[in-house]
């Protein structure tokens, strides 16, 4: 005598959910011996007796027929239905990502972002065009050119320092300018 199984085995070994098995053994497509299904008598009534949906209308080059925007088939069968469901559900589904970022802190807005970083832009410009007037002066009158490349370029690593702080300030990195050594 064969070994028999239940229901949720059953259901495992045809690839469904156990309430599919339960409803074709309810309606009389499977019978079972005390509750439990011979898998070779059930695996043949299964295939015999389910339930099969109707096919696609096929297109005229073998495939399943094609579906516009709308959610109509050529042949004007269908619905727009599924497809404003399936858009509706991606739009919920995008919302939902974007404001997860947003509470994490890992998105913020576009024109905060503008904002802080014009300003952070405006004060280096700002620096480094004072950087000629203020320097001219001072060097004038030194001959070595090494002294004057160094006081220029402290300077430059002053406006630089004084942008990292702007973006420091605005949250939007962690950089360090600054002499190295």
């Amino acid at each position: 005598m064969p070994e028999l199984i239940n229901a949720k085995a059953l259901a495992h070994m045809l690839g469904v959910s156990r309430q599919a098995v339960d409803k074709a053994h309810a309606t009389g497509r499977l019978s079972s011996t005390g509750g439990k299904f011979d898998p070779t008598v059930a695996k043949i009534q299964w295939e015999t007796n389910r339930r099969r949906r109707p096919a696609r209308p096929k297109d005229p080059a073998g495939g399943a027929a094609k579906i516009d925007a709308a959610g109509q088939s050529p042949s004007g069968e269908g619905s727009g239905y599924w497809v404003s469901k399936t858009r509706r559900e991606t739009a919920e589904a995008t919302i939902a990502e974007l404001k997860l970022a947003e509470l994490a802190g890992t998105l913020v807005l576009r024109e905060e972002v503008d904002r802080m970083l014009f300003g952070a832009a405006r004060v280096m410009r700002d620096q480094m065009l004072a950087i000629a007037p203020r320097l001219a002066a001072t060097l004038a009158p030194i001959s070595d050119a090494s002294v004057i490349e160094l006081r220029i370029g402290d300077e430059i690593r002053v406006a630089l320092a004084a942008f990292a702080q702007q973006l420091r300030a605005g949250g939007l990195v962690d950089v360090n300018y600054g002499p190295t050594g």
